[in-house]
């Protein structure tokens, strides 16, 4: 089970990630991230500097990698609003080289968000959060437990699988 947060009035916008963040215990802590696809409301100064790497892929895809820690502190110091983009979680000890990925995650025109069985998009990776042109957010996890606590708090929140079945 996945989770999809649409039509809802229980979130102001919903690609602000402080409330996602709240309502998963905050358990992006736990993880590195990987972020591709951003477009957001306005880039703070610093902006670069909360990132451990950062790539300009040859199709002009920025890709950037930070810790748990560090995503939370940009979320929290600038109240970003994520208008669109993919956050792809990866267990602590893994490494990947955002320069060559086997996978590059992406939301924007991914028609596999809209087909039922959705999974996490790179083999290594165990959430992804997408930020779909701040009219929705969807939560695809590994850990069945993020989405139960997401939609313990975001009662609007549907089930994915479900949610894509009455368009077949």
């Amino acid at each position: 089970m996945n989770a999809i947060l649409l039509k809802s009035e229980q979130v102001e916008f919903y690609t602000f990630l402080g409330p996602i963040f709240e309502s998963i215990y905050n358990q992006q802590l736990e993880y590195n991230w990987l972020l591709t696809e951003l477009d957001l409301n306005y880039i703070p100064n610093n902006f670069l500097d909360y990132f451990d790497d950062h790539y300009k892929a040859k199709d002009g895809d920025d890709r950037y990698w930070l810790s748990g820690e560090r995503l939370t502190k940009l979320v929290t110091d600038h109240e970003i609003q994520f208008i669109w983009g993919l956050l792809t979680a990866f267990p602590k000890d893994q490494s990947i080289d955002i320069r060559d990925l086997s996978v590059v995650p992406y939301v924007d025109s991914n028609p596999n968000f809209w087909k039922p069985g959705n999974s996490v998009q790179h083999p290594q990776a165990e959430i992804e959060i997408a930020c779909w042109d701040s009219t929705l957010t969807l939560l695809i996890s590994k850990d069945q437990q993020i989405i139960q606590d997401f939609r313990s708090i975001f009662t609007d929140a549907q089930d994915l699988d479900q949610y894509n079945r009455q368009f077949i």
